[in-house]
Parts: C-alpha cells; structure tokens; sequence
C-alpha cells in the first residue's frame, strides 16, 4: 500500500468507525431514559465510541499487510484500550465542565457557545490520544508512542470540535451527529498518518510477491524484519525468510541494515551489515524491498 493510499486507508478507517460509533450512540440516545443521568450516558457513549475507534484502528496494520491474525489481535488490543480510554475521555471531559459550570468563569451564553464545545473537543483529543497510543504499545516503541499520541491527540480534538460545533449549527440532530463522528474518526485517521510520515526515517516498499506494492513507513529506532507475526515488517508467506531476518537502525546518518539470520543481499550483493542509500534494492528470501529515505 503506497504512502498515498495510506492516507486515504486510515482516513476511510476512521469514517467507518464514526459511522459505527454513530450507529451505537442513537442507540444509546434512544434509550437514554432508562440509562440515567448525564454523567452516565457521557461515560458508555465514550466508552462505545472507543470501543468501535479502538477496533477499526487497530486492526488497520493487520488489513493492509492482508493478516488476519495480525488486525485480530490488534483490534481486541484496540478494543480493551479504546473501550477504558473513550469513557475515561468522556466522563473527563463531563467533569471539567461541570467545574467551569460551578464557578461562573464565563457568561452562560459564552460557555454555551464556546466553553462547553472546547470541553468536550478535549475529551474526544484524550481518545484520540489513546487510540494513536495503539501502535506504539504493540511494537513496544516509545518514540511510535509519542508520535502516535500526538497525531491521535491533534486528530482527536480537531474532530471533535467539528462534531459539537457541528451538532449545534446543524438543526437536524440525527445527521448532525452522524457527520460529526465520521469527521471525528477521519480527523483522528489523517492527522495519525501525517504525523508518522512527518516523523518517519524513511519508507521500506515490498516489490515482490503477495505484498507487493505495500509499504511500511520507518518511525522506530530499530524495526525487525522476517517471517515471525510479531516482526515490525512481517514477511510470512516469502519462502526463505527466517523468523528474525534482519534489522533496521537509524541512527545520524540513515539507516543501517544488519543480518540477524539467513542471507541478506543488497544490490544483488551479499552483506552482513550496511548503510542504506537512495532506492537501495534489499533481499530477504525470496521478498525484494525498496529502501526511500525520508
């Protein structure tokens, strides 16, 4: 999957999981007599939000790499985390404008307009942050983490303010709030890959076999590749990869690639260790990748 269609992957990821979201919240409003008071419906509202934003964004890797397995297991992960982090989100939020409410820091027509919309947009940023956490704790990369929390706390917000502003200037409820939540998981969807290719050390594109044409965008210091469901760059179904095939590491110069096991070519020539440069050819087995720095 190229870096373009990429963007426009996670973008439609998010829509789906607005739409979702959406579909869960009507439900929620509707039975919103029996649910209780307003702290209550905020929390399961936010933790159904999560719950369907953690789902889809975590198996995202796992659909474009085509491995079931992968977006299963990332998805439950998702699900866990989105699920606490989007009813910690909205009660939060729920809290804070409950304390802004109490000591009269505004004019009610001003936390009406503005005060109450920024509030809430906070809450959906801290689920947006959550869910850009996902990739980070899976691959066990501090620095994925950070670049995840950023685009997804970004995202987040930005969506979020779209949707309360828009469910207020919008006279119809219904759609408004069902544009708002597709604008609120795309935000979160295109501001997460902005970030990480903003923030990437280079791309590593599959030229053969059944993953070609996909690519996988370099954000942590060292990124494994080979056979193994858990390597960074996993390469599965390449006859002759072995489970830990290789690493990349940046460092100040670029990327340097190392053997770990099996042969490792670069440009046709058999290496142990090197320093990667421009549209470098790598073989692994029988997998050929293309490196493009950033």
């Amino acid at each position: 999957m190229s870096t373009v269609f990429k963007k426009i992957f996670m973008i439609l990821i998010g829509f789906v999981a607005g739409i979702a979201s959406w579909a869960i919240i009507e439900i929620l409003l509707y039975h919103g007599e029996l649910i209780g008071r307003h702290i209550l419906w905020n929390g399961l509202a936010g933790a159904a939000t999560g719950l369907m934003f953690g789902f889809f964004f975590g198996s995202a890797e796992g659909i474009m790499f085509s491995d079931s397995a992968r977006a299963l297991r990332g998805g439950i992960l998702g699900s866990i985390l989105g699920l606490a982090g989007g009813a910690g989100a909205m009660i939060s939020s729920q809290w804070l404008l409950y304390v802004i409410g109490n000591t009269e820091f505004f004019p009610s027509t001003i936390t009406d307009s503005f005060v109450i919309p920024l509030s809430r947009a906070i809450g959906w940023g801290i689920l947006g942050l959550v869910i850009g956490l996902l990739d980070g704790l899976r691959s066990g990369s501090v620095r994925r983490s950070f670049i995840g929390i950023l685009g997804g706390l970004t995202g987040g917000f930005i969506g979020g303010l779209m949707l309360e502003f828009l469910t207020r200037l919008w006279s119809n409820g219904l759609f408004a709030r069902g544009a708002g939540m597709v604008l609120l998981g795309g935000g979160i969807g295109l501001f997460f890959v902005l970030f990480e290719y903003s923030r990437s050390y280079g791309i590593i594109k599959i030229l053969t076999g059944p993953y070609r044409g996909k690519e996988y965008v370099l954000i942590m210091k060292n990124t494994r590749l080979g056979s193994s469901p858990r390597a960074h760059i996993p390469l599965g179904d390449y006859p002759g990869v072995k489970k830990n095939h290789a690493i990349f590491t940046a460092n100040r110069n670029g990327i340097n690639l190392r053997k770990i096991d099996g042969n490792l070519l670069v440009n046709d020539k058999s290496i142990i260790e090197q320093e990667l440069k421009y549209e470098d050819v790598i073989q692994a087995g029988t997998a050929k990748l293309l490196y493009l720095p950033k």
